[in-house]
């Protein structure tokens, strides 16, 4: 757990919402940094106020009457549907055949599932809007960088001088991607950050770069050397792509 993880899950661990495990890596974190322990007291101030000042307002009986009606409509029992004919059932069978068989092909595909790629993006956006977390180490040197990463971190991130391409190299920090311990590596590009997630793949195998987009943003996401790697940022999604083949070629 870090600064910018416990603030993105802290109001749902108030309100309650998430397990158990997670909700004490929250409480030991803030108990060993002031500015969370700060945050925490923050919200959970701000909490109580609107539980005790906020307005409550009784539901007209209109509105009681239409729901119970709209209640009573969906629990009445169907009409039964006519059985379909050899034909359409043929023809259901074949659309099923083809959803499968392209259902198929994207599940195969490296994308990001929904989910990773939320969290992929919510880690982003932290790192955007917490002021001095986008890099806990600073430099455009690659042999300044990578070897900030030694004993914090057991796998050996990609760190590329792509400067002669537009890349500018920021920086680095920790950081995590769902519940795993990542590295992002810092990137701009004329005014678009660009970071690039690094952590252990659950299962290793090298993957071919998938696009993907969630809540605005890019993602270039592939897995090589026992690594999953993600690539977020707002740049349009052919810079995003030459960036990620850049990074995959060998130094």
């Amino acid at each position: 757990m870090n600064c910018a993880r416990l603030r993105q899950v802290l109001d749902a661990h108030l309100d309650g919402e998430l397990d158990h495990a997670t909700g004490e890596e929250i409480e030991q974190h803030a108990g060993s940094c002031p500015a969370c322990a700060a945050f925490r007291a923050e919200r959970r101030a701000l909490r109580e106020r609107v539980r005790a000042e906020a307005p409550y307002y009784r539901a007209p009986a209109a509105l009681k009457r239409a729901v119970s009606r709209s209640l009573a409509a969906a629990s009445e029992p169907a009409a039964p549907k006519p059985r379909p004919t050899w034909l359409q059932a043929a023809l259901l069978a074949a659309v099923a055949a083809l959803i499968s068989a392209t259902a198929g092909y994207w599940i195969g595909r490296p994308l990001p599932d929904g989910s990773l790629s939320e969290q992929v993006v919510a880690s982003h956006v932290a790192s955007l809007a917490a002021a001095g977390r986008l890099t806990e180490v600073g430099s455009t040197d690659r042999h300044a960088v990578k070897p900030w990463f030694q004993g914090k971190v057991d796998f050996t991130p990609v760190v590329r001088d792509l400067s002669g391409e537009g890349y500018i190299l920021l920086g680095a920090r920790l950081d995590h991607v769902a519940d795993r311990q990542a590295t992002a590596v810092v990137y701009r590009v004329r005014n678009h950050i660009i970071n690039l997630f690094a952590w252990r793949a659950v299962q290793p195998s090298d993957e071919p770069t998938a696009l993907a987009r969630a809540r605005g943003f890019n993602i270039a996401a592939w897995s090589e050397g026992g690594l999953r790697f993600a690539a977020v940022s707002d740049v349009d999604a052919p810079d995003l792509a030459r960036f990620a083949e850049l990074v995959r070629q060998s130094p």
